[in-house]
């Protein structure tokens, strides 16, 4: 019998997660089954079952594949950037990209996100890849940032690691109204709205000092309004 390879077996893997990106993609992650995996990649359950464990462990596994190849993707558009402008257009570009790909066969971010974040709370693996996501997308802010900085393009005070982690969040919460609009979506919405924030950042110059921003304290809040004098007493 002839000796499988290491890199047939990573060709077997990665056609299996692929399939269950697809699959997660299309019909989500409590209504996909590992049939359906079976089915998309076109091999036996046995192949599927010598591999992943369950549809929780190729669930992990295709968010890894989708996350480390989406920054990989990133890094290459990065290197075409001349100037900071350049560099941070294209990664917010890039972003808009993944949550609506140019090709309509191509599973985005948005639904697939979205999927793992709903499961983060009751799957450790999955929080961590997340965690690590973020992680990475602040590392990379952190980086154009500083670089921002040291050209002289942007002022020294700013709080790099808080800028590139709010920014990143401003951009999922671009990929969540993908989710809410449905239809109605727009790339052109998205656009503006993430290139204006981004458009204020680099009008901060180098000279400019550090606003003065009053921070107001914490105050109670709750979903459920406050039971009223008439409703205690009856």
């Amino acid at each position: 019998m002839p000796r499988v390879t290491p890199a047939h077996e990573q060709q077997v893997r990665d056609r299996i997660v692929r399939a269950a990106i697809s699959v997660f993609n299309d019909k989500g992650y409590h209504r996909a089954t590992m049939q359906d995996v079976v089915r998309v990649s076109g091999l036996s359950v046995g192949a599927i079952y010598t591999y992943f464990g369950g549809k929780t462990e190729l669930f992990l596994a295709s968010c890894t594949m989708s996350m480390d190849g989406g920054f990989g993707e990133l890094g290459d558009r990065l290197a075409r950037g001349r100037t900071l402008a350049d560099k941070l257009g294209i990664a917010v570009g890039f972003f808009i990209d993944a949550i609506e790909p140019v090709d309509p066969g191509t599973p985005g971010s948005a639904t697939y996100l979205v999927q793992a974040w709903a499961e983060a709370g009751q799957a450790e693996t999955v929080r961590e890849t997340l965690v690590r996501r973020r992680e990475q997308i602040g590392a990379v802010g952190q980086i154009l940032l500083r670089e921002g900085i040291a050209q002289g393009q942007l002022p020294a005070w700013l709080d790099v690691e808080a800028i590139a982690l709010g920014f990143s969040a401003l951009l999922d919460g671009l990929l969540l109204q993908r989710i809410e609009d449905g239809e109605a979506w727009r790339r052109e919405d998205a656009e503006r709205r993430a290139f204006a924030m981004l458009e204020l950042l680099l009008a901060a110059g180098p000279g400019s000092s550090r606003p003065a921003v009053s921070r107001p304290a914490p105050e109670p809040f709750s979903l459920a309004p406050a039971a009223s004098a008439t409703d205690l007493a009856s």
